[in-house]
């Protein structure tokens, strides 16, 4: 019988409480998908553990003044899965020596924690923040029967995949990854993405794949009218195929078919440009989660025009596939290199990278009966909601903590 451990989330999640708080002070866009992940953790963490754990959280914000109008992040306190002791940790957030104040804070509170339940700990670490892995790696030194396992949803070095970085923002990027895959050595263990991050980050120890997490407060009530829209919420970058869409959409002449995209990246004007030539296209910049909710009820087909030709497809499953699989709309997607094959009856494939194959899929799927995209759309609800929820998905993670204790005990016989 494995000894129960402490468990710690060391989370960059944006509080319920003061989520309004920190968009006010923010210039720059807040990490939804990344937030939602997060939360969803920790509601699996709870039905997978006696209690939940500590959450030990820095704010996922920019730097002071240019992305974030404080200067001085204060300390406080968050309600979350029946605790109220969460910890949101003050720092200072200027910019250039706000990393050098966060892993402070962060050791600080990890050695507190530990020292009070000597050192019988699981740190469950949300990113490969090379300030996050510092702070652990200090921290085992300190307290070695900590186990460390590291949640890995972006591969260092592959968060921003705009096309418009200056070139000292990619050294700078470049840099950091190069700190925090130097530092993954401090983890027991590790949760990824996709089975290929393992391949590219030379991953020994045990690990498990998760995709992401199916929620049940994205189903929806269909609203669906009898203009056919196609709906795009995410990331805008050129990489990830968006100007591909609006060009595929222009291809399709029926003046009942709408195209509405929502979000922020690198191909922003041209979008704009595009509304200009089209007036069936709507573009509305970045919208709070609820509204983007709304615009799912309203629709006839969610699309990621995400193209399965960048190097970068190998080491993500994106959030919005599991997003829009929750939502019960018919999906379009292309077949990513990161998509278990398990998905495959649950999306709407496109057949190869033509902007004459986006557009036949995404009219096949509007001009089905609306009885056969909700059939559809069921079915892809049911999958995510019955094998990807919270609960199983952090069984996963918990199972292979247990297996490293294990080893760990045979070991130390």
């Amino acid at each position: 019988m494995l000894r129960e451990k402490e468990y710690i989330f060391l989370s960059l999640m944006i509080p319920q409480e003061i989520a309004d708080g920190v968009k006010q002070y923010s210039s720059n866009n807040m990490a939804d998908a990344a937030n939602a992940l997060e939360h969803n953790l920790m509601e699996g963490f709870t039905a997978n553990l006696p209690t939940p754990p500590k959450v030990i959280n820095v704010l996922p914000i920019g730097s002071y003044p240019q992305y974030y109008r404080k200067a001085i992040v204060k300390k406080s306190t968050f309600q979350l899965c029946g605790r109220s002791d969460h910890e949101n940790l003050g720092f200072c957030n200027i910019k250039f020596i706000r990393n050098f104040f966060i892993e402070r804070a962060v050791y600080k509170s990890l050695k507190t924690y530990c020292k009070a339940k000597a050192g019988e700990v699981v740190l469950c670490i949300y990113s490969a923040s090379a300030e996050f892995l510092a702070a652990a790696e200090k921290l085992k030194k300190k307290y070695p029967n900590v186990i460390v396992c590291d949640i890995i949803a972006d591969l260092p070095g592959m968060t921003n995949l705009s096309s418009k970085k200056s070139a000292l923002l990619q050294w700078f990027i470049d840099y950091k990854a190069r700190k925090s895959l130097n530092r993954l050595e401090c983890a027991d263990c590790f949760v990824l993405l996709t089975k290929q991050m393992a391949d590219y980050l030379h991953i020994k120890k045990p690990y498990c794949v998760v995709e992401g997490i199916a929620s049940k407060t994205q189903q929806i009530e269909r609203k669906e009218n009898s203009e056919k829209t196609i709906l795009y919420t995410g990331t805008l970058h050129q990489k990830f195929g968006v100007m591909n869409l609006v060009n595929a959409f222009s291809q399709i002449e029926d003046p009942d078919y709408r195209l509405v995209i929502c979000g922020i990246g690198d191909s922003e004007q041209a979008i704009k440009d595009a509304v200009k030539d089209d007036s069936r296209i709507s573009f509305l910049g970045q919208l709070p989660r609820n509204e983007v909710i709304e615009w799912q009820k309203k629709a006839t087909v969610l699309v990621n025009p995400r193209q399965n030709n960048e190097e970068f497809t190998k080491y993500s499953f994106p959030s919005k596939t599991m997003e829009y699989l929750s939502s019960g709309i018919p999906v379009v997607a292309y077949k990513l290199d990161g998509i278990p094959d398990e998905y495959d009856q649950y999306i709407q494939y496109v057949a190869d990278d033509s902007i004459e194959s986006l557009k036949k899929k995404l009219v096949e799927v509007c001009e089905m009966t609306r009885e056969e995209r909700q059939e559809l759309g069921n079915i892809g609800r049911n999958f995510v909601l019955m094998k990807k929820n919270s609960t199983i998905q952090v069984r996963k993670i918990r199972e292979m903590i247990d297996f490293v204790l294990r080893g760990r005990k045979i070991n130390d016989r």
